[in-house]
């Protein structure tokens, strides 16, 4: 909710100043002086790094979905048709508790997906307040895939959920880790992923890896997936995946909606 600041009532001053050239010109100098220190600032926001090749899907622009058990029931034949990759859900941390849940469709939909022959990850939704959850919960990841035929990223979901009012709940909003605690948790995730031979990633919203993360302390070699729903990625950030609309549509899912991504190129970034 906006709130609007109060102003103290001041009488209107009718007598008019002339500015001299010399002075002018000053003001002029320093607004530009101030300008330039605040694009810098703004620039050392943005990071860099080098775009995560980890498929090759034959085509500059890829499409794919994410899906979990509140997708009900997907016909990955079609899937696979429709759609050039998957990520699937294999877990979650409750928000509340703390518990550690499977994913009740996890194995149904990567059993049916590599049988489908859909290039696909997996993700897991985090609730860690600290390296050792975090590390836990990519233990508990890597015992469920171990039987599976991925081709793609293991990927930590960092949200924020929300109550009917719209403000941030759980565990995670609760704990206010500073932007370096929250990166030493994803990277703590990736880290315990990479060592046993997977490539690891990150889900946020754009939002939350501009303003809730330390972008320079990412590892290099992390594939990064921003959500943001309008017509362009919002918050100016490095990314490697765009997850565009909460709101598609496929025939191959019979929820009503399921999220649609884009993977592409760094020519296609711009």
């Amino acid at each position: 909710m906006a709130v609007k600041s109060r102003k103290k009532s001041k009488q209107k001053n009718t007598k008019k100043t002339e500015l001299k050239p010399g002075i002018l010109i000053g003001a002029i100098a320093a607004v530009l002086v101030i300008a330039v220190i605040v694009s810098s600032v703004v620039i050392t926001k943005t990071y860099k790094r080098t775009p995560q090749t980890v498929y090759d899907f034959g085509k500059e622009i890829a499409q794919g979905i994410d899906v979990s058990e509140h997708n009900g029931d997907i016909d990955w034949n079609s899937v696979a048709d429709e759609f050039d990759f998957a990520f699937i859900r294999v877990g979650y941390r409750g928000y509340g508790n703390g518990t550690v849940y499977e994913d009740k469709t996890a194995k149904k939909n990567m059993k049916a997906a590599q049988k489908a022959g859909i290039p696909f990850g997996v993700y897991f939704y985090t609730q860690a307040v600290n390296e050792d959850e975090a590390e836990e919960e990519a233990d508990f990841v890597m015992n469920i895939i171990k039987h599976y035929d991925l081709s793609l990223p293991v990927i930590i979901d960092f949200e924020y959920p929300a109550d009917d009012n719209g403000y941030h709940t759980g565990r995670l909003a609760d704990s206010n880790l500073s932007a370096e605690e929250n990166t030493a948790v994803v990277n703590a995730f990736c880290d315990r992923v990479r060592k046993k031979g997977y490539i690891a990633g990150i889900y946020a919203s754009s939002s939350v890896f501009y303003y809730n993360f330390n972008a320079k302390n990412i590892d290099r070699d992390t594939v990064l997936w921003a959500a943001d729903y309008n017509d362009n990625v919002t918050f100016e950030i490095d990314y490697d995946i765009w997850q565009y609309s909460r709101t598609g549509q496929a025939d191959s899912v019979s929820s009503k909606y399921v999220d649609l991504n884009y993977w592409y190129s760094e020519q296609q970034k711009g």
